[in-house]
């Protein structure tokens, strides 16, 4: 760039608070915002051990201003270099060492050297602040060897890395320069910045603000694009032999296309020869199959015929088989109905042994009792007659009078007590009528009441599915919400400690597609089980039974058990029978608590389920030496449709059980279908109560009516009573009479003898009677029995008779059947002879038609595949050509499909539907026509060829061999191109960023005379700074006081103090310009006089507690006891130097 560089000079009267409106076009990085304390990349610590002059030493530092200070020797400057050592700079950077080890401390044979340099790591700036935590400790060790490494330790003084880019990057992120004399300064180049020449300050500026790296990578870009337009020329001259090459092969290329013509033609005449000899064999292989179609079509008519016998003999043994199926179902039955009978019959048999020896007792006693009868008619004649004479005798007097008033009496007395016995008969029948239906009264009554409740249950529960309360577990009880309140209160409050399940039927769940055994299964698991609830804590069961207590709830309505918690139960889940279920695989149940329950405590894994008692035990069961087996060994027992009852089969026998529940369906229902099911159950629930009472109105009709009866035969009886005592009082009177009376003479003794025999034979005869009533009435009590087991008797009887006819009848449907199985087997066998000689007919000719079909389809195959590869052929080399046509706009293809397509078309590798796609040519002509036509035109290519004299004999090579070459060149034009387009906007874009850099340079150059015009100010001085960049010089003008006079263009002419005062001020205005956490200053205050140095300290502190975002460290050998301590101004005071090295700082 020969642009002229222009003299800049400002000074602080042109440029001072109006700096803020100037454009920055430098964008640096800010840590630790102003105005706040800093939080991020400030040193809190330095500890060095066995460097330079100190064996051990560390100091801590503030967050904002330090000054360290002491006497030659002290060390001071040792703490500078450890901070630039630690922090990456080599040992030349110091101005101290040439290498490292020349900084290890040699007193006690020291063999390494410890720096550390803590960081504080806070705020949004921090440097992985999850890794490391608050502070950053960096760590080096110096070896003698030479060799040096770094550690970063995290708050906790853990090594956390030891890699050197995990420092270069905290160090990016808080700005941290050591390399840069204006964020570090060392006495060194304090030195050389105040007695250098302007040229050094030009230097020193450019350096500290970097414009002189960006402008060393500005000239090596420029030298770059100087390079890549050489190389463009240089490419542009090689071009010229490569434009020849393309065009010879565009003219050879034109002469291959004439010749690709011809040998089209003759490709073509070699395929219409294979389809003309294809045509030929298509016509000879029609007359061979219209000569085996009329043998297939005799033949068919005999498989016909074959097939309609073959079918109706098929009906057959389909009736064959279902009768035999039939004979042996029936044979089973009738065996099972015998042995059925058999046993009705000795069960009738051993009722009835007691029967008969009953009515054997019975017939002796009305034997006994028909000969006493006998004797009493004797006795009461004999009476009659004895008293007849003895009136006879005595007719006249009152003895005989008395006599016959006895007979009568005694007369009316028998009349009487007959009459009693019946009335006595009548009551105790009418009193157990009336008994019983006072019982059954009582029963309705009792039903009535279970109806009532059990409508009420109902209407509960439907208000608690339609209030939500508990969902849907009110189906298993209407106090199961009101428990599960209580249970989840107690979780809560810890009284509760394990896992609690319940109801047991809200955890279990029908699977889908056996929704139609729901009823079943609540029957098989019983609805106890699945109203319970279970616990795995044993502790729990305790308190569940206060909560169920304390809801009011019966211990039947809400069962509670413990099962101890365990994996899952490993059963069988299926059953070796089809049409039947088992009920545990009809269910899922999620809990392995509540699936272990259901196993331990209903078996259900043990019970089966089935449409219906006949199938599921003929699914199910069998008799093997008269005991019954389950097919089954796992199943038990079976429930069935339409009401819940089951077989059970245990110990070889056999038993069959009523459900006298109603069946109904909870699992796998929804709120809506469970109040549905709710309110269709209380419709029916109504019904039977209304069915009830009006049955219940009957019986007390009945009941009041027999207890009237009651009441008469009662009263009747009472009367009669009170006549025949009235009557056996007069009777006692006459025969008291009769004894008084004087005349006593053998014929009374006689009578009275005569009515003791009576009287005699009449007790023996009501014994007879009692024994005789109370053997009726003990055979009485064994006939409903007896009557039931010759019912069920009669009734196996009869449905053996019918197995038996049915089983006559299905084995004569048998034989009929088999009688006409044979005939059409003979009709078959006949047809079948047939059918063979015209098979082997039909085969000979199916030989002939398939072996010309397969050399046709063979010749066919070969000519589609010849046609398919000229057709290939032909794509490749237009696909090919495109391709290379494109000229590489699409980017180069791989080498390995470029390979591919050169290759020669293999016609191994067509496929089946490359093969279906071909299109077949029309080909009129015979095959001698088609070859004469391919001889012509191979002739004539020939002479083509040796007229034209074409150096490569195939026209693929000399394409690809021209399409390499187009492409070849246009990719050199194209990158030649590509150089000048990225040349251009590579100046383009240097001009612009020279551009914007002599702005940044020019910005940075008015902030620095400004801040070093007020610097001076402080002092009661002025200056300017003035910037020569064509020259790259930095000259000083300085003015010690109001007068003009004293100006100065000439540093030198300044006192010692005031030199130092000035760079210091230059110093500081260009630190203004640099973003760093922290700056050090060594000896900043050199040949400074004593009011100098309070201006300039004052100057410092005031700076630098102004940017309390900042920390500034000040090393110098000067007293600095006019500075007052604080918070934010620490000062360090070194010790005197000791010959054995320093130990300590103050």
């Amino acid at each position: 760039e020969n642009e002229e560089e222009e003299m800049e000079v400002f000074s602080a009267s042109e440029y001072s608070s109006g700096s803020e409106d100037v454009d920055n076009p430098s964008s640096p990085r800010r840590v630790n915002p102003s105005g706040k304390p800093p939080e991020a990349g400030i040193i809190v610590k330095v500890y060095v051990e066995n460097f330079m002059c100190h064996r051990k030493m560390s100091i801590n530092l503030c967050k904002n201003v330090n000054f360290i200070h002491g006497q030659n020797g002290s060390g001071k400057s040792a703490i500078l270099a450890a901070v630039q050592i630690c922090l990456g700079a080599g040992a030349r950077r110091t101005n101290r060492a040439k290498t490292l080890s020349k900084l290890i401390n040699n007193h006690g044979n020291a063999t390494h050297a410890k720096l550390q340099v803590k960081l504080l790591n806070k705020g949004s700036d921090s440097f992985e602040h999850d890794v490391y935590g608050d502070y950053i400790t960096v760590e080096r060790i110096l070896d003698k060897s030479g060799s040096s490494n770094y550690r970063l330790l995290d708050s906790n003084d853990k090594v956390k890395s030891k890699k050197k880019a995990d420092l270069d990057a905290m160090l990016d992120l808080f700005n941290i320069q050591v390399d840069n004399p204006v964020a570090v300064l060392d006495q060194e180049e304090s030195k050389k910045f105040l007695k250098g020449r302007p040229e050094d300050k030009y230097a020193f500026f450019c350096k500290a603000t970097e414009l002189e790296r960006i402008d060393r990578h500005y000239a090596i870009t420029k030298d770059y694009i100087e390079e890549l337009e050489e190389s463009r020329g240089d490419l542009v001259k090689q071009l010229r032999p490569q434009r020849e090459i393309v065009q010879n092969l565009e003219q050879e290329w034109a002469e291959c296309q004439k010749l690709e013509k011809l040998e089209a033609k003759v490709s073509q005449a070699t395929c219409n020869i294979a389809w003309a000899c294809v045509n030929q064999m298509e016509e000879e292989h029609e007359k061979v199959e219209e000569k085996l179609s009329k043998v297939k079509e005799d033949l068919e008519k005999y498989e016909k015929k074959v097939e309609d016998f073959v079918e109706n003999g098929q009906v057959e043994e389909h009736d064959q088989k279902n009768l035999e199926d039939a004979i042996g179902r029936l044979t089973r039955e009738a065996d099972e109905a015998v042995e059925a009978k058999n046993q009705q019959e000795s069960e009738l048999r051993a009722l009835k042994k007691p029967k008969n020896k009953l009515e054997n007792e019975l017939n002796a006693l009305n034997r006994s009792l028909k000969t006493q009868k006998k004797a009493v008619a004797r006795a009461s004649k004999k009476l009659e007659e004895t008293r007849k004479a003895l009136i006879e005798k005595a007719s006249s007097t009152d003895k005989a009078k008395n006599i016959e008033e006895q007979a009568e009496l005694e007369e009316k007395l028998k009349e009487g007590k007959e009459k009693s016995d019946k009335y006595a008969e009548k009551i105790e029948e009418v009193h157990d009528i009336y008994d019983e239906t006072k019982e059954k009264v009582a029963e309705i009554d009792s039903s009535v009441k279970d109806v009532r409740n059990q409508i009420k249950e109902q209407e509960r529960l439907i208000k608690e599915l339609q209030s939500g309360k508990g969902g849907g577990v009110a189906m298993f009880g209407e106090k199961a919400p009101a428990m599960l309140s209580m249970i989840k209160d107690g979780l809560k409050k810890g009284k509760l400690k394990g896992n609690i399940f319940g109801p047991v039927g809200a955890h279990v769940q029908v699977k889908k597609g056996k929704e139609s055994w729901a009823k079943l299964v609540e029957v098989a698991i019983g609805n106890v089980s699945l109203a319970t609830f279970v616990c795995d804590n044993k502790e729990d069961v305790g308190v569940l039974r206060q909560y169920r207590k304390h809801i009011g709830c019966r211990e039947m309505d809400i069962p509670i058990t413990h099962q101890a918690p365990s994996s899952r139960h490993r059963i069988k889940t299926s059953v070796d029978a089809s049409g039947v279920e088992l009920c545990i695989n009809c269910v899922t149940i999620e809990h392995d608590l509540v699936f272990n329950y259901i196993i331990d405590a209903t078996r259900a894994e043990r019970k089966a389920l089935a449409p219906g008692k006949e199938i599921g035990e003929k699914k199910l069961m069998s008799k093997h030496n008269g005991r019954y087996v389950m097919i089954d060994n796992n199943i038990q027992e079976c429930y069935f449709y339409p009401t819940g009852d089951f077989f059970v089969v245990k110990n070889g026998s056999y038993s069959l059980r009523s459900n006298d529940n109603q069946l109904r369906q909870r699992l796998g229902r929804d709120t809506a279908s469970a109040v549905a099911d709710a309110k269709s159950q209380i419709e029916m629930l109504k019904e039977d109560f209304e069915e009830k009472m009006e049955e219940r109105k009957e019986m007390s009709a009945a009941a009041d009516e027999h207890k009237k009866r009651w009441n008469q035969y009662q009263k009747s009886s009472k009367t009669l009573l009170a006549d025949l005592q009235d009557m056996n009082a007069m009777l006692t009177e006459l025969k008291e009479d009769l004894e008084d009376m004087e005349d006593e003479d053998d014929g009374e003794e006689t009578v009275n003898n005569a009515a003791s025999e009576l009287e005699q034979e009449k007790g023996e005869e009501e014994t007879y009677e009692r024994e005789i009533q109370e053997k009726e009435k003990e055979l009485e009590e064994m006939l409903p029995k007896i009557e039931e087991k010759e019912e069920k008797l009669a009734e196996e009887k009869e449905r053996n008779n019918k197995i038996v006819a049915e089983l006559d009848t299905v084995e004569k449907n048998l034989a009929k059947v088999l009688d006409k199985k044979n005939s059409y087997e003979a009709k078959v066998e006949k047809v079948q002879k047939k059918l063979a000689e015209r098979k082997l007919m039909a085969e000979n000719e199916e030989e002939l038609c398939v072996k010309g079909r397969e050399e046709l389809e063979e010749m066919i195959r070969k000519s589609k595949v010849l046609t398919w590869k000229l057709k290939r052929e032909a794509e490749i080399r237009e696909k090919s050509r495109e391709k290379a046509a494109r000229k590489g706009d699409e980017g180069e293809e791989k080498e390995e499909e470029e390979q591919e397509e050169e290759e020669e078309v293999d016609a191994t590798a067509v496929t089946d539907e490359d093969l279906e796609a071909i299109e077949r040519p029309s080909v009129s002509k015979t095959q001698d026509y088609y070859t004469e036509r391919k001889k012509k035109y191979e002739a004539e290519l020939e002479k083509e060829r040796k007229r034209r004299k074409v150096s490569e004999p195939d026209p693929q090579v000399v394409w690809d061999k021209l399409v390499r070459a187009q492409k070849d060149l246009q990719e050199k034009q194209k990158g030649i191109g590509m150089i000048h387009e990225n040349v251009e906007k590579m100046r383009a874009d240097l001009k612009m960023r020279r551009k914007k850099w002599k702005t940044f340079r020019s910005h940075i150059a008015k902030m620095t005379n400004t801040t070093f015009g007020e610097m001076l100010n402080k002092k009661g001085s002025s200056g300017e700074v003035e910037f020569d960049h064509r020259d790259k010089t930095l000259n000083l003008t300085v003015q010690k006081d109001s007068n003009e006079a004293s100006q100065t263009s000439d540093v030198k002419a300044l006192s010692g103090g005031e030199r130092s005062f000035t760079t210091l001020s230059l110093l500081l205005a260009l630190g203004e310009n640099l973003e760093t956490p922290f700056r050090v200053m060594d000896e900043f205050d050199v040949f400074m006089d004593a009011v100098a140095r309070k201006i300039a300290l004052d100057t410092l502190v005031q700076c630098a507690s102004a940017m309390v975002h900042r920390q500034f460290i000040f090393i110098t050998p000067q007293d600095v006891s006019s500075l007052n301590p604080s918070p934010m101004l620490k000062i360090i005071k070194m010790k005197p130097p000791e010959r054995n090295g320093q130990t300590t700082i103050d």
